[in-house]
């Protein structure tokens, strides 16, 4: 039980509506918390000119990023992957060095007074606590003795920072100015003495509260402070949206139903990453990617959305927006390879599986089926082979049964059997729609973008298509014929593209291999071979 009393304190460092006008203005430069050692606050003379001091709506962009950035935890690499820079620590310490410097420009301006300017003063302080905990939270926990004491102050000061904004009607004014959202809250915590196994969970807007507590509680990382809770929570939400979806299959058909089965295998994922904490360096970037992505299917899907809120309660609540895109991974040629493949046979596989649906071709259906298990298999291996940031960021579409792959064949095969060509229908427009997402978060080594809609890996490419004697080429059939190739990007035209041929993609599970050539010495030659002999 000292656990939820260690979450109550903190609790009470961010309640989020004390009485303004019972409170007494607090001083100039408040004192510190006292388990944090904060930086000395630079002095005004040292700050922008006031003439160039952005506005306070501004700063609360930046500060915005700095939040999203501390979902799961900071972390830091010393070796670069896929031109994903080396951690989120650096973006998180710039973002608040920019807000600090703009409010002391606002302070040497004159722009607050009375108890505002005492809240801009704490505020301050704040943010000197939580840069010195980023630093220390991913080396070793420095001046604050622990990793875990450096993560919990580093939650505080900035969930205290989101507070003294909250309740400051001035601050609260100027954040949200021009229909601005600065300084924005985060997924509410359960109240003090509420646990996720105490907590409501009848439907998913309640169900969507416990996820919101982990959301909160997992700001700044996972330590021996937070595991148990996080993982109640996490726990508590499968078990009850697992017993939703048995109870109330109506409520979660076809496209909706797969969305809520992803986020079931998101959800066991994340025990993973959890588990994984302050032993794999990547895991907190792994954790960012997941809860973000469990909130963005919520949110993008009507239904689960509209059920997620009601009753005066908002689960699965969204964070508040980067200030800028999340960096594209810059694949090699062995990646470059798997994600063309991916892309032309989620699409391929799909098609077929709306062809087949219905038809009572139980040879062809039974070999389709064998594919997808196939299909899955080799994706699951390929990612988990990667390991490092590619896997951190792509686990939670690629890793098979932890997965949005592993939902959309599961579902793609339940409508096969059962002859249900809708759902087979929302399984096909699940995986264009994955493949999609990671294809557009991706670079090829050739330069340019992949085709999300291509059906082989020279259309996913937009590559040249050798040229074949006119004798072995027989003309297309208006049931076989080649799909228009859409034009391909000029960076990708501009680029030394290796010469594949158009077949359409084809599993064979005896051609499948996981590539293990060596990236450093390999030449744009070795990619068509790769092409080729990667998925058979």
């Amino acid at each position: 039980m000292a656990h939820f009393a260690h979450r109550g304190h903190h609790q009470h460092h961010v309640n989020l509506d004390p009485p303004i006008d019972e409170a007494p203005s607090p001083p100039v430069v408040p004192a510190p918390p006292s388990t944090t050692p904060p930086e000395e606050i630079p002095s005004p003379a040292e700050t922008p000119s006031p003439t160039t001091a952005p506005t306070f709506s501004d700063l609360g962009a930046t500060f915005n990023d700095a939040t999203r950035a501390l979902v799961g935890g900071l972390w830091q690499n010393v070796v670069e992957e896929g031109g994903q820079g080396l951690g989120s620590v650096g973006r998180y310490t710039s973002d608040l060095t920019t807000v600090q410097n703009g409010l002391l420009a606002e302070v040497n301006a004159g722009q607050f007074t009375g108890a505002t300017l005492g809240h801009v003063q704490a505020i301050l302080s704040d943010i000197n606590t939580a840069i010195s905990a980023a630093n220390a939270s991913v080396n070793g926990g420095g001046t604050f003795g622990s990793v875990a004491a450096a993560e919990q102050a580093l939650r505080a000061s900035h969930l205290d920072i989101i507070n003294n904004v909250k309740t400051d009607p001035t601050l609260t004014d100027l954040a949200t100015q021009n229909g601005a959202n600065g300084f924005a809250e985060v997924p509410r915590a359960l109240p003090d003495g509420t646990t996720a196994a105490t907590a409501p969970h009848a439907n998913l807007a309640e169900i969507g509260a416990i996820f919101n507590d982990a959301a909160n509680q997992i700001l700044g990382g996972v330590n021996e402070g937070n595991k148990a809770q996080i993982t109640d929570d996490i726990n508590a939400v499968i078990t009850d949206m697992q017993a939703l979806m048995t109870t109330n299959p109506n409520l979660f058909g076809g496209l909706t139903g797969v969305h809520a089965d992803a986020i079931v295998r998101q959800l066991q994922l994340e025990l993973t990453y959890i588990n994984e904490a302050g032993i794999s360096p990547d895991a907190g970037r792994a954790s960012n990617d997941n809860i973000l992505d469990i909130i963005d299917i919520v949110q993008g899907d009507t239904n689960l959305a509209n059920m997620a809120t009601q009753g005066g309660i908002s689960g699965f609540s969204p964070f508040p927006d980067a200030a800028n895109p999340t960096p594209k991974y810059i694949d090699n040629e062995a990646q470059t390879a798997f994600w063309a493949n991916f892309i032309a046979q989620s699409n391929s596989l799909g098609q077929q599986a709306i062809n087949l649906v219905g038809s009572h071709d139980t040879q062809a259906i039974g070999t389709l089926i064998t594919d997808l298990r196939t299909f899955e298999k080799n994706v699951t291996d390929f990612d988990a082979a990667q390991g490092g940031i590619f896997e951190a960021r792509f686990d939670n579409e690629l890793l098979g049964a932890t997965s949005t792959l592993g939902a959309e064949v599961d579902a793609m095969i339940k409508g096969l059997q059962s002859g249900n060509a809708a759902l087979v229908a929302a399984a096909a427009d699940q995986m264009h729609a994955n493949s999609a997402d990671v294809g557009g978060n991706n670079i090829p080594v050739t330069g340019g973008t992949y085709n999300p809609d291509g059906l082989t890996v020279a259309e996913v490419l937009g590559t040249p298509v050798a040229a074949a004697p006119a004798a072995e080429t027989p003309a297309p059939t208006a049931a076989t014929a080649t799909p228009v190739v859409p034009q391909a990007d000029a960076a990708a035209q501009a680029a030394a593209a290796p010469v594949v041929h158009d077949a359409p993609a084809v599993l064979a599970a005896h051609d499948v291999v996981t590539p293990t050539a060596d990236h450093d010495h390999s030449g744009m030659p070795e990619l068509a071979h790769h092409l080729h002999h990667t998925w058979g």
